[in-house]
């Protein structure tokens, strides 16, 4: 079980209108013991940002409404903290660890991604491609 110092499951954002890719990346994640949340949109992707404790997310780039890089630039410059146990306060902007992937093969999406998030995974992609990304972000986080 992947938990922060508190003994806490981290919490996962998964962000797709796809909903058999968003489906798939959650099997892996709640193996892997994570609390997912999901979205099917950008606007409810960034809901859940702002009233969760979300530890980092994974984020389809073209999403109805709102890109996953809208999401995270809006999240970013909220400025919005979200504690467990309360409702979201505005604080100083905060960076939200973010795999982000699509399918979309132009090099300006990838480099657009790669400069908000940490990781891109081009679509499809295989399970062991998400769960090393993962643990990248794992490793930055140091948890």
């Amino acid at each position: 079980m992947y938990s922060t110092s508190k003994s806490r499951a981290l919490s996962v954002l998964v962000g797709d209108d796809d909903g058999a890719v968003r489906e798939c990346v959650t099997e892996v994640l709640v193996a892997l013991e994570f609390e997912v949340f999901a979205a099917n949109s950008g606007g409810s992707a960034l809901q859940i940002l702002v009233n969760e404790a979300i530890d980092f997310s994974i984020l389809d780039v073209e999403m109805p409404d709102m890109t996953g890089l809208q999401v995270i630039e809006r999240y970013a410059s909220g400025p919005w903290i979200a504690a467990a146990d309360s409702p979201p306060e505005r604080v100083a902007p905060r960076h939200m660890p973010t795999i982000f992937m699509s399918g979309n093969p132009a090099l300006e999406v990838r480099s657009a991604c790669e400069s908000l998030g940490n990781s891109f995974l081009d679509k499809p992609f295989a399970a062991q491609d998400m769960r090393a990304a993962v643990d990248r972000i794992l490793e930055e986080l140091a948890l």
